[in-house]
């Protein structure tokens, strides 16, 4: 419970950066928009930690930190200068104004006061930001400014100590500095690792998503919500091999449907494939496929059926489709289906069962539509010891009066 409560813990907070870091700002989209919307939002921080500072010195000694003051003045209105930049969309132009100022001002400051007050941790800082400032195109600029960075820190670091500082301050203030510089560049570091860590897991799970989103159209028919071709064809192969369950196979095609598209127009022909689905759908069990073969043809695998239960069972879909008439606009019509059905075989392939299904599917056509015809497998006595290539290649689509 407590690794669970920490996740949803670390998602809130990824929540709450992700909504500063990714505001929207300017007229950019995609990761120019993430980018500048960062820039802006690190330069509010730069901002505030600046005012803040330059209050505290001011406060301190004024006649001592007056340069230092007026410097400090000076890179706020640069910071406004940004934010200015990076709601026009600026991007680029923000995030290294936002760089060059940000790892001057920290140099001179360091100067100033001396390293053992800890401002040029934000320099580190600084190198983290690299990445989220400048786009994908903009990579070598994030490895230049990242060595930019962490030399600069190395600079400040060596050469820039309190005994050497413009202003000499107390011990207890140093460490005081120190100590909260240290906890808001280790905080922030944290919360940008956490963030990244968890927009990271988001961008896996979008790509996840959008995979499964894509593999469902790819598998479903758009206009009658039914399976493609393709996963019908795939459970087919699977229980056609040999030593598989008990199945049946069903071929069906809407009666005079071509009548309706010539008389009434392709839209409507639509809204009548679209309800024959929806009740398609409802007419079968749970572990029965079906899918839309091609036009108005429909084709539907019964699993763990024997012939007589899956007469049944088609007969039963053939009544549904027919029970009541499907609105179309200021008209309605009848539609009646004809289905031709089958046992399935073993064979490791079900093309022989798709051919006999289509057979059975004239057979009801030409009695007079609207009807379950079956015809039933060749015993395995007198099936051929080899098939030819022809009896085992894809049935072909025949035409047949609709």
């Amino acid at each position: 419970m407590g690794a669970e409560d920490a996740s949803v813990n670390g998602r809130q907070l990824s929540d709450i950066v992700g909504r500063v870091l990714d505001r929207r700002v300017g007229r950019l989209g995609g990761e120019a928009g993430r980018a500048v919307s960062t820039t802006h939002a690190i330069a509010v921080f730069g901002l505030i930690i600046t005012l803040s500072y330059t209050a505290f010195f001011a406060t301190y000694d004024f006649e001592a930190f007056r340069g230092l003051v007026a410097l400090n003045a000076a890179f706020c209105v640069a910071y406004l200068g940004m934010l200015l930049l990076a709601r026009l969309g600026r991007q680029l132009a923000a995030a290294l104004a936002l760089l060059c100022a940000a790892i001057a001002q920290l140099l001179i400051s360091t100067a100033w006061v001396g390293w053992e007050a800890g401002l040029h941790l934000y320099l580190l800082l600084a190198a983290q930001l690299v990445f989220m400032v400048f786009t994908q195109r903009q990579r070598p600029l994030r490895w230049i400014f990242a060595a930019v960075a962490l030399a600069a820190f190395l600079l400040a670091q060596l050469t820039m100590p309190a005994s050497g500082a413009v202003v000499q301050m107390a011990d207890v203030i140093l460490n005081t500095m120190l100590s909260v510089n240290a906890l808001l560049v280790a905080s922030m570091l944290f919360i940008l690792a956490a963030y990244s860590h968890y927009r990271a897991e988001k961008a896996q799970a979008d790509a996840s998503e959008s995979a499964a989103r894509a593999e469902y159209l790819a598998n479903t028919d758009a206009l009658t919500g039914l399976a493609t071709r393709r996963p019908v064809m795939e459970r087919l192969e699977v229980l056609s091999q040999a030593g598989g369950d008990e199945y049946c196979l069903a071929l069906a095609d809407l009666d005079h449907f071509k009548a309706i598209n010539d008389a009434h127009g392709h839209a409507c022909g639509d809204a009548v494939l679209a309800e024959v689905g929806t009740r398609l759908r409802t007419s079968l069990r749970v572990s029965d496929s079906v899918g839309r073969w091609g036009g108005e043809e429909f084709i539907f695998v019964l699993p763990d059926a024997s012939l007589g239960d899956a007469t049944i069972m088609m007969e039963r879909v053939r009544s549904r489709v027919g029970s009541t008439s499907i609105s179309c606009g200021d008209h309605e019509h009848a539609i009646t289906v004809s289905i031709g059905l089958t046992a399935g075989d073993y064979a490791g392939t079900p093309h022989h069962a798709i051919r006999r299904a289509d057979d059975a599917l004239y057979e009801a056509k030409a009695a007079g539509r609207d009807r379950v015809c079956v015809t039933r497998a060749v015993e395995p006595s007198a099936a051929p010891a080899v098939a030819s290539e022809s009896e085992t290649a894809p049935p072909k689509p025949r035409r047949r009066a609709s």
